[in-house]
């Protein structure tokens, strides 16, 4: 049904991202995530992947067109989407910091908006990075993209989860002990906002050990480089979000109503 081309868009640790339009209207084009099953431990991830997409309808999230699998690949087909807000912070860093509080309000804003949507559906990302946070064509809004790690869990009810997964940098202190739910998103948040806001991550190390324990020691600096100009407002509100107790922390939600997120343009 499908004219997949050979042009990747993008590559990840179990397949390719490449440009697809159906045949039926080739006025029309997508993007095609193939994942390989022989690299993949579990069959039921992408499955699990592709019936998250189908739930969720949201401005902040990519959209879910079509999927299909054959003996050797899963294909999750979605709308095409822009740069990795991982670039856009490579491009855009200096000596000053990364982003105007304005733009890294707004694209604050829109991704805890996703996230909210996503926690009031009951289902977790934990692996929100900048890889998987998408600009549309436009360059305007921001998508959340690869719900590959996700797992259904509503907060408060289901049991806390135990199994660690996700990017080191953006991984929050209560998942290397062993139970967590829905705040380790709240604080993978606070780690992009921390980045756009100065271009570097608050945890920073030369191993994924050094990562940790400096993520478990709790301590990162809001004075250094690219901090000289920003207000303390943005200031408080990445402490809000990187809230060490869980309990504590703020959900989805509460971090919405935060002041800062009133500059977004």
């Amino acid at each position: 049904d499908y004219h997949v081309s050979s042009q990747v868009l993008g590559t990840g640790n179990y397949g390719n991202v490449r440009e697809c339009t159906p045949r039926c209207d080739t006025s029309k084009t997508y993007a095609v995530k193939s994942i390989d099953k022989s690299k993949i431990g579990r069959l039921d991830y992408p499955r699990r992947e592709i019936a998250f997409l189908a739930k969720l309808n949201h401005p902040g999230i990519v959209c879910l067109i079509d999927f299909y699998e054959d003996e050797d690949y899963f294909h999750i087909i979605t709308e095409k989407l822009g740069s990795e807000l991982f670039h856009k912070v490579i491009e855009n860093t200096t000596l000053q910091g990364c982003f105007s509080e304005e733009y890294a309000a707004s694209v604050m804003k829109s991704l805890l908006e996703a996230v909210a949507h996503l926690h009031s559906k009951g289902i977790v990302h934990r692996d929100i990075k900048q890889e998987n946070i998408l600009f549309d064509l436009q360059g305007d809004g921001i998508k959340l993209i690869d719900f590959g790690l996700s797992r259904k869990h509503k907060r408060g009810v289901d049991k806390a989860m135990r199994n660690p997964v996700g990017t080191a940098y953006y991984m929050s202190p209560e998942l290397f002990g062993g139970r967590y739910d829905g705040g380790c998103d709240v604080w993978s948040c606070g780690v992009v906002d921390y980045i756009v806001l100065c271009g570097y991550p608050p945890f920073n190390g030369q191993d994924t050990s050094e990562i940790q324990k400096r993520i478990l020691q709790g301590t990162y600096y809001l004075d250094g480089r690219g901090w000289e100009n920003k207000s303390e407002e943005s200031k408080d509100f990445i402490r809000y979000l990187l809230t060490r107790d869980p309990k504590r922390r703020p959900t989805a939600d509460e971090a919405l109503m935060h002041p800062w997120l009133n500059r977004a343009r």
